[in-house]
């Protein structure tokens, strides 16, 4: 039986009436059960509609994991509106994809933590980050900052690469000069690249959101740079639209905390 084939039909998450979407949400979700005991009053909703919030990809080690989550709004006959998220991964022992159902933004917080430690090919999800003066860290900011958080508690190059040879250093080249931000890694790090014999391109995280009424979407890409030392070099790449013509743009950083603080604040900036 090929385990990794199994079980991958998409689930409908869009259309149909607002109390079948619910229903079919409560049945994929591992924990539909105990959910269903919080969303009695969404089977009345008006209007249903899903979003892919944010994702994950990556080809292994171990083996190629996914993760992706998705937001449900419900608008209620009282005029509110009601979120939960759903979390779907394969980063279980069976390969097979899992869901849960969240209502709180913090749970979906730790569980996606808790499910992208799984990439970095450990044998299970590892704990967080311990403060002696105040117990588990936590993030604040809510799922925005998740990959933030990870980069803090990741072991360095936690990730083996799947390096690929030839043009590297004109990769690098053509990246930083497409860069269209002023803070953008200057010629010290171009000089210093063009030593570069491999290279591999990973995407991090994807996000989006109404801003003004406008969709607005951003990716991370994590460019790794191998170099004639042995020594590694990682440049990281925002792709967004949000501009006035909605037109994509790419903006190149040094750090991956200086990618996302970038990409998160303009979108918060509404």
């Amino acid at each position: 039986m090929d385990v990794e084939g199994a079980d991958t039909a998409e689930p409908e998450r869009s259309g149909g009436v607002p109390s079948e979407q619910l229903a079919g949400l409560l049945e994929r979700a591992d924990n539909g059960v105990a959910a269903a005991r919080e969303l009695g009053a969404v089977r009345f909703a008006l209007m249903h509609y899903c979003g892919l919030q944010s994702c994950r990809h990556t080809k292994g080690p171990p083996r190629r994991m996914n993760r992706r989550t998705f937001r449900h709004s419900f608008l209620l006959p009282d005029g509110t509106v009601r979120v939960v998220w759903e979390l779907e991964h394969d980063t279980g022992a069976d390969a097979l994809p899992h869901r849960s159902v969240f209502t709180e933004q913090e749970g979906l917080t730790l569980a996606e933590w808790e499910v992208d430690m799984a990439f970095g090919g450990t044998n299970g999800p590892q704990e967080l980050p311990y403060d002696p003066r105040g117990g588990v860290i936590r993030p604040e900011r809510g799922a925005e900052d998740l990959d933030a958080l990870l980069a803090a508690g990741r072991p360095e190059n936690a990730l083996r690469r799947a390096y690929t040879e030839g043009d590297s250093a004109e990769h690098a080249r053509r990246l930083l000069r497409r860069a269209a931000n002023a803070g953008a890694p200057g010629s010290e790090v171009g000089i210093r690249l063009r030593a570069a014999i491999a290279h591999d391109i990973s995407i991090v995280t994807r996000r989006s959101a109404l801003v003004a009424g406008r969709h607005v979407s951003w990716s991370l890409y994590e460019h790794a740079f191998l170099l004639l030392d042995g020594s590694e070099v990682s440049l990281w790449e925002i792709d967004h639209t949000r501009t006035p013509s909605g037109d994509p743009v790419c903006e190149v950083y040094a750090s991956q905390d200086a990618a996302l603080d970038t990409a998160i604040r303009r979108i918060e900036a509404g």
